[in-house]
């Protein structure tokens, strides 16, 4: 692999047109006069051309591109390695004053980058004894109509219309969740009238007014913190409301306060699994003792579903595929949050409008040709690779180890 893509980027050539300053960022030089906007150019044309989704430059190290999920180094004559000048040229080229000042404060900036097919999410801080490390999530800006993710697409729209409450998407970073979230949005976009309002950090997927209105608030540049522009958003009132990560007390309270309210909300949340979701929203809030009730009282009210989701190689090694669970708030559900019963409600996955990350994983085994391998599932179930295997073997279908409860 590392032959062909070291050959695909020997094939590239700076584009400086194919980069764009984000709106609010000062004057800066063209692309093309800077030395390590042309080296991102042309690792961005090498993602492009082989499906991949990551960008890693370390000071000092080759810069590396993610392909498939392998991290591939690449050198070449002209950037053996990358330095630090490389960086702060992309740095120079992007930020706003108050993201270089920001920089300045905390070694740390998040910021996005307009390519002409993609959206490019940044991180750029200190790594190895204060070498600058540079990370870019690759976004096509095409979203990926809801049909053709890869998850069950009746219940995504179920979902996608409820029209009030919170849909949590779960999964660990680079697991797809913002992916998935963008085209419930654009779902909506297409099919009702409304106010959407996404509030991130930065900007990802570029969505389209349609039969929405669709407004983004892109933390540090459209407004300084979440807490702010949170607040705003909610007096505006929006029909839809996407919050990016629910990481801290004050984002979960307001998301939920949101929905609450009749606010369709979205927002994604570091965990595996639907139920562990919910525990580490818990974590979140702070909700303990005398709070823990009042928690899953709030919740049971207002959450309508979650989905949970991890990416994996295809088994014939062509891309990732997601395998996912996926969560509907019943009124069996609903019994359980208010009962605080964690283990119902692992088991609940396996009733006929929920869908368990074991039940996914059979369709993909027993899919013609097969779609998941062997050593994808001994990754996945380490301690229990044996008794999944077996179950996977059962020709008759998917069969719980719990009764389905009703």
């Amino acid at each position: 692999m590392q032959d062909d893509i070291q050959k695909a980027f020997e094939e590239t050539h700076p584009n400086p047109s194919a980069v764009s300053t984000p709106t609010g960022a000062p004057a800066a030089p063209a692309a093309s006069q800077l030395g390590g906007m042309q080296l991102l150019e042309r690792l961005v044309q090498v993602l492009e051309l082989k499906g991949g989704s990551d960008i890693h430059m370390l000071e000092g190290e080759p810069p590396r591109v993610r392909i498939h999920g392998d991290l591939v180094p690449i050198s070449s004559r002209e950037h053996p390695v990358v330095t630090r000048q490389d960086i702060l040229d992309i740095l120079q080229f992007a930020l706003t004053p108050d993201q270089k000042r920001q920089f300045d404060e905390t070694a740390d900036v998040d910021f996005s980058l307009a390519f002409r097919s993609a959206t490019g999410r940044v991180n750029v801080g200190y790594a190895n004894g204060r070498r600058l490390h540079f990370v870019m999530r690759y976004l096509p800006s095409k979203i990926i109509p809801l049909e053709e993710l890869g998850i069950d697409p009746v219940m995504l729209r179920k979902l996608a219309e409820a029209e009030r409450g919170i849909v949590l998407v779960a999964g660990e970073t680079s697991s797809g969740k913002t992916t998935t979230i963008a085209a419930m949005l654009d779902y909506i976009n297409r099919t009702r009238y409304g106010s959407i309002c996404t509030i991130e950090n930065p900007v990802e997927y570029m969505i389209p007014s349609q039969k929405c209105l669709v407004t983004r608030r892109e933390i540090g540049r459209d407004t300084p913190d979440f807490r702010h522009a949170l607040r705003a958003s909610v007096r505006k009132n929006p029909d839809v409301l996407l919050i990016g990560e629910i990481r801290d007390a004050e984002t979960a309270e307001i998301a939920l306060s949101a929905a609450e309210t009749g606010i369709q909300t979205f927002g994604t949340i570091h965990a595996i699994g639907a139920v562990p979701a919910i525990t580490r929203l818990q974590h979140v809030v702070g909700a303990t003792g005398k709070l823990e009730e009042e928690f899953f009282l709030r919740l049971a009210n207002c959450l309508r579903g979650i989905i949970s989701q991890q990416l994996v190689k295809a088994a014939d090694g062509k891309g990732l595929l997601p395998i996912y669970e996926i969560l509907n708030i019943t009124y069996t559900e609903k019994t359980y949050l208010q009962q605080r019963d964690m283990a119902r409600l692992e088991q609940s996955l396996e009733a006929d409008h929920n869908i368990s990350m074991g039940h996914c994983i059979y369709n993909l085994w027993h899919a013609k040709p097969r779609r998941i391998n062997e050593e994808t599932i001994r990754k996945l179930y380490p301690d229990q690779f044996n008794l999944m295997m077996n179950r996977l073997s059962d020709s008759r279908g998917w069969k719980p180890l719990v009764a389905t409860l009703t």
